[in-house]
């Protein structure tokens, strides 16, 4: 007699729920989809003891008559597909129809709904049908899951604590908001009410309420579209972030998604933007055609495949970094034409330092930075001055690192390091991107070992080491002699630069990608070739640096990530120092 056997529908439906139901916010995620899908404008959930004993769920959509209530409690029994070719245009949150049978096996489950004029109850316990009588309903369902668990011991003890399991409901429940803005949505727990939005359909104030004014005035609105995707949402700019990446929203047409991949290039759309340890606020939603998004595989469809995904990366990389290289972050720094009125501060720090300016702007003479390690030359001139009214004035510097500077209603507090690594990050990287490279030759070669496997990568691309500017021959054994290299490298610091750009073009290997090797190593080099924190830098070079800085295509972080720039109005001063309330 053979040995295999078809498994009895409520033992597979128990296997189903170990895939199904992981946790309590997976019941709740599978019974607030389902009440999305009915079309409800209202859905109401109320927990007890963080849903361990109780998940109530009610929605005003359609509900379901008596055959298909009794029918929703069958394995793979579904409204949403009827054949195989409904795999492909799947509009519709659940389709699977495992959920609700996978939940009735592990726990006792009462149903109340309301079709045509007739209410429909049934009580099921252990994925049996105790009862079905005339129900209390008089719209939509409702549907209430107790004692999770409570068949299958060894699933209930692995349950995480109340407080642990209802933070992961929150955030379900909050995700689905922002998915589904025209819905109001409410959440209690033990009688208290923990979330409620509004369903008016308006993303932004959505936004604000969930995560409150200060994360909805700081987000920007991204829109757009190719042949194969379109793109909407909002993304938060450099004044907020968080140290974790759970409020990055991701919605693929309307589905809570958690794409590890759309996660990583929303992350590189904000690199030198944000720290590496910091995420931004994202809420988004990918409208693509069902054929090019699979997102049937795994029970909890939050996983998905796109097609064509590098024209979708193109897109959404493009659209976050614009937006944030074009949003006015702070203020402007130059006077401009119509504001002709407007007087500048002027700068006085002692008599000595004033008529040290007043020499330099009568000599109309180039001159180097002395006793710093700021790169850029200064030019003054009172014709310059005349040309290009600055608005921002230094005030001074503080421990040796935090530049004050002010105008006329607002301080600004500079950190010199990251300000100058801005600086010389966007100089850097315009150089690299340069077709025809200027480059010095060299009075004295400059001769660098390597190790066997280094020297063969870096003979690998030697046309690529030309293009840069560098020129170099084989010397001995593991050796190169370098007879020429590109101007922008700084002065005294030679060597050390070249070792850099080898060691990253060994670091990348077969690897290798010219646009993130330009950005590496203007980075890196940015980094070195900076002014140190505790260096005290004069007036001139302080007038300098802000100047330089403000001309930057994106001045507002270094480029790790870090502010470069703090502000505070005088309403804020004053608020500080309770001249006003």
């Amino acid at each position: 007699m053979g040995v295999i056997k078809v498994m009895d529908e409520l033992l597979a439906n128990k296997i189903a729920a170990g895939e199904v139901v992981e946790k309590v916010a997976n019941v709740v995620k599978e019974l607030v989809e389902n009440s999305i899908d009915a079309g409800s404008t209202s859905i109401k959930v109320e927990l007890i003891d963080a849903g361990v004993k109780s998940i109530k769920v009610t929605d005003n959509g359609v509900g379901m008559d008596k055959s298909d209530a009794i029918l929703a409690f069958t394995s793979h029994a579904t409204s949403k597909i009827k054949n195989e070719n409904d795999l492909y245009f799947i509009n519709t949150l659940g389709f699977r129809g495992e959920a609700l049978p996978s939940i009735a096996s592990v726990s006792e489950v009462v149903l109340d709904t309301f079709k045509d004029g007739v209410a429909t109850r049934i009580n099921i316990k252990g994925g049996k049908i105790e009862s079905e009588r005339e129900g209390t309903s008089s719209v939509g369902t409702t549907i209430e899951v107790k004692n999770i668990f409570y068949n299958t011991p060894a699933r209930l003890k692995f349950l995480r604590s109340f407080n642990t399991e209802l933070s992961s409901i929150i955030s379900l429940m909050e995700k689905l908001s922002l998915s589904q803005t025209n819905i109001s949505f409410t959440l209690k727990s033990d009688d208290r009410e923990i979330l409620k939005t509004s369903g008016s359909g308006d993303l932004l104030k959505v936004i604000y309420e969930i995560y409150g004014y200060n994360v909805s005035k700081n987000m920007v609105h991204i829109k757009g579209e190719n042949l194969d995707f379109q793109i909407d949402g909002y993304v938060s700019n450099i004044n907020i972030s968080k140290s974790i990446k759970k409020d990055m929203t991701i919605l693929v047409n309307g589905r809570i998604v958690n794409n590890s991949y759309l996660n990583k290039i929303i992350k590189e759309a904000y690199h030198t933007f944000l720290a590496e340890t910091r995420y931004p606020y994202v809420v988004i939603n990918i409208e693509a055609d069902p054929t090019l998004v699979d997102v049937n595989i795994h029970p909890t469809k939050q996983d998905i495949k796109i097609s064509k995904m590098d024209m979708l990366e193109d897109l959404l990389f493009s659209l976050i970094r614009d937006t944030l290289n074009n949003t006015d972050n702070l203020f402007k720094a130059y006077k401009e034409e119509e504001e002709s009125e407007y007087i500048p501060n002027s700068y006085i720090v002692n008599d000595n330092k004033k008529e040290d300016k007043k020499v330099y702007e009568e000599s109309s003479l180039d001159f180097k930075v002395k006793d710093s390690t700021l790169e850029y030359k200064i030019s003054i001139s009172e014709d310059a001055e005349e040309k290009e009214e600055f608005l921002i004035h230094p005030v001074g510097l503080a421990m040796g690192t935090y530049l004050f500077a002010n105008d006329n209603d607002t301080v600004y507090v500079m950190d010199i390091h990251a300000a100058n690594e801005r600086i010389n990050y966007e100089k850097y990287l315009k150089e690299l991107k340069e077709v025809v490279t200027n480059k010095i030759d060299l009075l004295f070669p400059i001769n660098i070992e390597m190790t066997t496997n280094e020297y063969n990568i870096i003979l690998n691309n030697k046309e690529f080491i030309k293009s840069l500017g560098i020129d170099f021959s084989e010397f001995g054994v593991n050796t190169i002699r370098i007879t020429s290299h590109p101007t922008w490298l700084r002065e005294g610091y030679e060597e050390a630069s070249l070792r850099n750009i080898f060691d990253l073009i060994v670091e990348m290997g077969d690897k290798f990608d010219r646009v993130k090797f330009n950005e590496r190593l203007a980075i890196n080099l940015s980094c070195k070739m900076s002014v140190k924190a505790n260096t005290n830098i004069g007036y001139l070079e302080q007038e300098e640096l802000i100047k330089r800085l403000f001309k930057c295509e994106f001045p507002y972080t270094c480029p790790h990530g870090r502010p470069t720039i703090i502000k505070y109005t005088k309403h804020e001063l004053e608020k500080l120092f309770k001249r006003v309330n």
